[in-house]
């Protein structure tokens, strides 16, 4: 179930994680999981990074067919219990 507690979960143990493998892991849409890490980011617990890789041309001038997905992170404190 996606809920604020599973996806804390969930990036703590897995580290960065982008957009499409939390909804694929919660069986949600982008969206659905997307509101949720937009509570944790509000929250300074997570964070949005580029993902590693990809295009060199990153960017306006990007033309690759497909743009790199959201990648997410936890950074709150070591202890996920007491977010």
């Amino acid at each position: 179930m996606l809920t604020m507690r599973s996806v804390r979960d969930y990036l703590t143990e897995s580290g960065q994680v982008s957009l499409g493998d939390i909804a694929l892991h919660f069986e949600s849409s982008p969206e659905a999981a997307r509101q949720v890490l937009d509570q944790w980011v509000a929250k300074g617990k997570v964070r949005r990074t580029e993902p590693s890789g990809g295009c060199a041309k990153a960017g306006a001038s990007c033309c690759c067919a497909s743009k790199p997905q959201e990648v997410y992170e936890w950074t709150g404190d070591g202890n996920p219990l007491r977010s």
